[in-house]
């Protein structure tokens, strides 16, 4: 039985001045991956034009880390130290389930995100919140250049559109994961999940949202707003949040599924498992 690791990508709250994701009334939304520094990463892209009208237009010649690629549907991460390091874990038939932060937004560019205040855009309050984004189901993984040979033309072409593959070569400690491409197991979501949306009075919505339901600590624990385990030190790091083998675990996965389909009918996060 597979598990289901839980990563978080976008633009954040750190690029909040830079880009943000936009969610609109109906619940569908545009992934804008986070902004890149030049000067410290190597992995960076100029925005597609897709994501580029949601970017600051004040602020010149923004790149970003662009992954996952949901056109190729494919991942990577540096998976030996760090944020990533959970992922050399990750064998094919797991789940790889993305989250990420969301802005509300009226139209469709930059200038119509809700909490403008004095010329900046940084209401926390009301203006966004934490979704459930997409899924891949891993089919392969590449980490060496042997691995890359024994691809099929189709697969090498997506593992080199990926932005960890740099200058002909998988980068060092680079992982590259290969998704299942039919869209019953892996794509961008047509709608957002919610998972947690902050409000005024969040202390007394906290426990009945989607993250505290379903999400956990390392240790097993309930994930705290304020407290330990704060649910956002829990979760910066990339984690194997459920072990399909283990029949808890199983139904807080099976919880998560059920959420999604309610927006994404024809979406089964645990298909064919």
């Amino acid at each position: 039985m597979c598990s289901i690791y839980v990563i978080n990508v976008g633009a954040n709250t750190s690029h909040r001045f830079q880009a943000r994701s936009p969610i609109f009334d109906d619940e569908s939304f545009v992934y804008v991956s986070f902004c890149a520094d030049p000067k410290k990463e190597t992995h960076y892209s100029e925005y597609p034009p897709e994501m580029l009208q949601f970017t600051n237009p004040r602020k010149d010649n923004l790149v970003t880390h662009n992954d996952p690629n949901w056109t190729d549907m494919t991942y990577g991460d540096v998976c030996e130290r760090g944020r990533g390091a959970a992922l050399k874990n990750v064998i094919p038939g797991d789940i790889l389930l993305f989250w990420g932060l969301l802005w509300c937004n009226k139209c469709s560019d930059w200038k119509s995100f809700i909490g403008k205040k004095g010329g900046c855009w940084n209401d926390f309050t009301n203006g966004n919140g934490w979704y459930i984004l997409g899924a891949l189901r891993v089919e392969k993984i590449i980490e060496t250049e042997k691995e890359l040979e024994d691809l099929s033309l189709k697969n090498r072409c997506r593992a080199e559109n990926n932005i960890h593959f740099r200058n002909g070569n998988i980068q060092a400690k680079n992982r590259i994961f290969l998704g299942n491409k039919d869209k019953k197991y892996s794509g961008l979501f047509d709608k957002a999940v919610k998972l947690w949306i902050p409000k005024t009075e969040s202390k007394s919505e906290w426990k009945t949202c989607l993250l505290y339901k379903t999400f956990k600590a390392a240790d097993g624990r309930c994930l705290s707003l304020n407290d330990n385990p704060r649910w956002n030190r829990s979760l910066r790091a990339c984690r194997k949040m459920w072990d399909l083998s283990i029949y808890k675990e199983l139904k807080l996965a099976e919880h998560v599924r059920d959420e999604i389909q309610r927006f994404n009918r024809n979406f089964d996060l645990l298909a064919n498992l």
